[in-house]
């Protein structure tokens, strides 16, 4: 029986956008075992899918640090991989598996990797969807469509959270609000814009507004909940995935809650400002992108905007609003 590794990414939206090549190596291979690995958010992201065998965690120690690449080695060399696709363009994640001595290690070329590649495929180029990006790793032209499971610990989690909740009057169909982006501030809307857009959108709407962020959001969400309060939901993705369940549409900036929604077909409305929506342009059904066209510096993709900010700033919360509510009436859970 073959065994084929997927070295997943890091950032929690590119494991979303792998899902699909999960699904076609699950069909090309009915009777071998497909393993994924990663970091534990990205594991997080696919607990309960059924079109991989087996998820290990790499931990802390075997992704940086002194000695790091020697651990996670010795880590994926227990995992007897016949062959390993390596999602990651990072030298780390090809050094690693060519210590672990996989036999086929397939990944992107790079200046610095490509003698540690058994199969050298064409670098990125130019930006698109991070699905087909993927996808193209096997020769797929197709995309089939991101998915998600929610499994029974993160129902269990949620059902105890909206309990929780529904004591205090709190009750869904919700507004979900995403404020956060890991990349850095300069795809944050925000704070005092960010509140108004949220009360405007909850007016318009009906909609409970809550907010989903990380513990390092926690400085910019409390900063939002004192012009705009609502509950903050910080929780594992595996509740929050289920609490989305229960979103009628998701406000958001491009960060990996969008992404996750967008899998749970959960209406989104996404504010673009340092980065170029060419590399998330996937499963659009039910998202709506926001993005002045008029800024001549986006997209840059630098963390920290040198200027005013003007990519976001120019986006008004009335536009916000207009669009949240319109993307609200797409979902399934209330009827305007």
């Amino acid at each position: 029986m073959k065994r084929i590794g997927v070295r997943l990414p890091n950032p929690v939206g590119d494991v979303v956008a792998a899902t699909p090549l999960l699904r076609l190596l699950r069909q090309r291979n009915p009777d071998g075992r497909i393993v994924a690995f990663g970091n534990s958010k990205a594991c997080e992201v696919l607990e309960g899918i059924d079109s991989i065998d087996e998820l290990e965690v790499l931990t802390p120690d075997c992704l940086s640090g002194w000695g790091a690449s020697r651990r996670q080695a010795k880590r994926i060399k227990k995992l007897m991989l016949d062959s390993v696709y390596l999602l990651p363009n990072s030298f780390s994640s090809a050094l690693a598996a060519a210590r672990a001595r996989i036999p086929k290690r397939i990944g992107r070329r790079t200046a610095t990797r490509n003698f540690l590649l058994t199969e050298k495929l064409p670098p990125v180029g130019e930006p698109r969807a991070m699905t087909k990006i993927y996808t193209e790793m096997i020769g797929e032209p197709q995309e089939p469509r991101t998915e998600l499971a929610i499994s029974i610990r993160g129902q269990r989690m949620a059902s105890e959270t909206l309990e929780a909740l529904a004591a205090h009057g709190i009750c869904p169909p919700f507004l979900g609000v995403a404020p956060g982006a890991a990349f850095g501030p300069s795809k944050i809307y925000p704070p005092e814009l960010m509140a108004e857009a949220v009360r405007l959108s909850a007016n318009a709407t009906g909609l409970q507004p809550i907010y989903f962020g990380a513990p390092s959001e926690s400085d910019l969400i409390r900063r939002i909940k004192q012009l705009c309060p609502a509950p903050f939901m910080y929780s594992s993705i595996d509740e929050m995935k289920a609490l989305l369940k229960v979103c009628q549409v998701l406000l958001t900036m491009d960060n990996g809650a969008r992404h996750i929604a967008a899998a749970l077909d959960i209406p989104q409305v996404v504010l673009f400002g340092a980065t170029d929506p060419r590399w998330t342009n996937f499963q659009q059904e039910l998202t709506v992108s926001l993005q002045r066209d008029d800024v001549e510096c986006s997209p840059c993709h630098k963390k920290v905007c040198p200027i005013d900010h003007r990519c976001l700033t120019r986006i008004t919360p009335e536009v916000v609003a207009k669009a949240v509510t319109d993307a609200a009436r797409k979902g399934t859970i209330l009827s305007f």
